[in-house]
């Protein structure tokens, strides 16, 4: 067979669903600019009422059985092995891109216009596999145009390695993003944290999940103290006697009330760690020792028990009610509208913070581990793009104010203000039946630009199973550690069971020995920090090559059998450096 691809522009199938219910579809040709075929419904166009909008292009499509695979912008990849499945992805997609490769062709599509409200779909029915974007404006009025751009790739570009290598081309050419190489020349902080572990303390939270759900200064549950403020000091004692030369450090909790206390208040600095000045001394402490100290803050959570609550700053929803989310330790949370997080809080608050002495990629919880939220308040409505600018305002606040960002997740909406993500992607607590195995997809597409860990179980990789300590390497993860992962209260380990603790010298010691075989492990490779992924591909079953732009090679060897690679023998479930 001909690829059609090379010949004339393909054929894209629309599914129009509407509120009331009634189902329209047509057919319309893509528009082909050299391997590039494009989709664009523009927003005047896109009819009142829809509900959603499915684009299905011909070359998207696959037979069970086929040579082949289809890769999410999470890292699921899958080869076409069911006859039946459906694997959605909405919010937890890191990237607006994803690929297939069948015998026919081989593209990425990267989603251009709309690219915050839609999900991904990857679909197999009698045999017949399809992977499409569903666009989702809900009833809304059009704020964007739907737009997709299909490359299509051949040769050695006609991989997922080539599908992330396009994303990126796109990304940096159209200056989203900046290289580490040229970043770290002129911010010492980030040069600093590219070639250190990222250690995070949990210091005191409140009981999680929460039994007082609207909580009052009179009726919020206690907090529970696991590391003052001295503890702190006294690790980085330890890490020092066992040759931790390098790190930055992150306080989780160090604000009223703990972890997930009352915020947006931070302050004052809570006194039952040691209050204000304990933490002062500490953070001069652990500078003069030649650590780098941040902290975690939050722009996205509030509870009523925080003295700065105010329905006002709250998103609302269509209908003007406030939008709640999850209910944690400091009470059911509501969603901070980002435009006002920034105008009433971020630029002050983060100014106060770092007057405590902090310095270096500071740490802002959630912001980018979700899609960017869409506020209906008439007094600050935001459509989710114009959320998404103003999440990069908060972030690019962080570098200003000390040096460098951080946040939680990989979602690349202001990549070019995020510098450190503490995991890229999220792992599905159980492998959909439909996936194969995680690729390191979104790491080819920003390593060697953002910072990573690849997922939250590679947290204190060195106490973890060997799959997992090896996961972190193959996928170029920067190393955290994490004191008090596993702190809540409904068995929810979801960064895993295994954790570093510090209740007494034994386990402190304990604890900081696991850090120092990742800083022993790390020093060896953190050179790659600022390299670009390359290419990944598998070398034999359970075999994978990781090959990073100055020529590094990793091969992760999974069996429980040695491999041969190139006259050199891999152990079991290790791997091996070459270039």
């Amino acid at each position: 067979m001909v690829p059609f691809l090379q010949t004339r522009a393909a054929d894209v199938e629309l599914t129009f669903t509407y509120a009331d219910g009634h189902v329209e579809r047509k057919t319309q040709a893509l528009v082909q600019e050299g391997a590039v075929q494009r989709f664009r419904l523009r927003a005047a166009e896109i009819p009142p009422g829809l509900k959603h909008l499915a684009v299905r292009p011909e070359f998207a499509t696959a037979t069970t059985g086929e040579d082949g695979y289809f890769v999410m912008p999470n890292g699921e990849i899958g080869t076409f092995h069911e006859q039946n499945g459906e694997r959605s992805v909405k919010n937890y997609m890191p990237m607006p891109v994803f690929g297939m490769k069948n015998p026919r062709a081989t593209f990425v599509a990267i989603v251009t216009g709309m690219p915050y409200a839609y999900t991904l779909v990857t679909q197999a029915k009698a045999g017949a596999y399809a992977i499409f974007p569903r666009f989702e404006p809900t009833g809304q009025a059009a704020y964007d145009d739907i737009a997709v751009e299909y490359h299509l790739l051949t040769g050695d570009q006609a991989d997922y390695s080539g599908m992330a290598r396009v994303y990126r081309k796109y990304q940096l050419d159209r200056k989203a993003c900046v290289p580490l190489k040229e970043r770290v020349k002129g911010r010492p902080e980030l040069a600093y944290a590219a070639q250190s572990l990222a250690v995070r303390i949990r210091l005191g939270w409140k009981p999680m999940p929460t039994p007082v759900e609207e909580q009052t200064p009179g009726t919020e549950p206690p907090m529970k103290v696991a590391v003052t403020f001295d503890r702190v000091g006294e690790i980085l004692d330890e890490f020092k006697r066992q040759g931790i030369g390098r790190a930055e450090v992150c306080l989780v909790g160090w604000n009223r009330k703990g972890h997930d206390g009352r915020f947006p208040q931070n302050f004052p600095v809570e006194e039952q760690l040691g209050g204000e000045a304990k933490l002062r001394q500490l953070i001069q402490k652990a500078q003069l020792m030649g650590f780098q100290i941040v902290c975690h803050s939050n722009s996205s959570d509030a509870y009523r028990v925080a003295d700065v609550w105010d329905e006002e700053y709250i998103i609302k929803k269509p209908d003007g009610t406030l939008q709640k989310n999850a209910a944690l330790s400091g009470g059911r949370m509501y969603d901070v509208c980002p435009r006002r997080a920034y105008e009433r809080f971020a630029q002050k608050e983060l100014r106060d913070i770092a007057a405590l002495g902090f310095r270096g990629l500071h740490y802002i919880d959630v912001l980018t581990v979700v899609q960017p939220r869409a506020c209906f308040d008439p007094r600050h409505p935001l459509n989710p793009n114009q959320s998404a600018g103003w999440v990069g305002k908060l972030m690019g606040e962080a570098q200003d104010v000390f040096g460098g960002s951080a946040s939680e997740g990989g979602h690349d909406f202001c990549c070019g203000k995020l510098d450190y993500a503490l995991y890229a992607s999220i792992v599905p607590p159980k492998p959909h039946p439909m996936v194969d195995r995680m690729v390191p997809f979104w790491q080819l597409v920003y390593h060697g630009i953002i910072l990573s860990n690849p997922f939250p179980p590679t947290c204190n990789y060195t106490i973890k199973d060997a799959a997992t300590r090896l996961m972190l390497v193959e996928f170029g993860g920067r190393p955290f550690f994490y004191f008090y992962s596993n702190y809540r209260d409904n068995n929810d380990a979801w960064m895993g069971k295994e954790d570093l603790t510090c209740a007494d010298g034994r386990e402190l010691a304990a604890s900081v020995a696991k850090i120092k075989e990742g800083y022993d492990e790390f020093n060896a490779l953190a050179y790659l920090q600022t390299e670009f992924m390359e290419k990944h591909e598998t070398v034999a079953p359970e075999v994978f090559r990781t090959a990073f732009s100055d020529g590094t090679e990793i091969i992760s060897n999974y069996r429980a059998a040695a491999f041969d690679y190139k006259g050199k023998t891999i152990k079991p479930r290790a791997y091996l450096v070459t270039k």
